[in-house]
């Protein structure tokens, strides 16, 4: 058996220490507050992600909103002027305006065979 200067035989009674940890081999010890700011770190990350898409989708949803607004405008409007329209093209007032430009009626209705 080799001896090493400097070495001591370890008593029996002391029985298998286990292994340390990594921060404790290197002298430190690990801190809670560190672990702590970390993970509120991480939550300070997630929540301003998380208003970050609340905003963009209400904003995206006002969007669309008023899409949908103009839209139904825009249906009405187009209803409005195929009424008028109508209107305008109806025997009656296409009579009563040749009537005001001092057009006569005809008797009876004339028709002018197709060739």
């Amino acid at each position: 058996m080799t001896v090493y200067q400097g070495a001591r035989p370890r008593p029996a009674s002391l029985g298998r220490r286990r292994p340390l940890s990594r921060p404790a081999r290197s002298g430190r010890r690990e801190h809670p507050v560190g672990m702590l700011m970390a993970a509120v770190a991480v939550l300070f990350v997630l929540g301003v992600v998380y208003l970050g898409q609340t905003a963009r989708l209400a904003a995206m949803s006002y969007e669309v909103d008023s899409l949908v607004l103009q839209r139904d405008d825009l249906s009405r409007q187009v209803q409005t002027l195929e009424a008028t329209v109508a209107r305008w093209g109806s025997e009656p007032l296409v009579l009563d305006w040749a009537q005001q430009a001092g057009l006569d009626v005809l008797g009876a209705k004339v028709r002018v065979p197709a060739r």
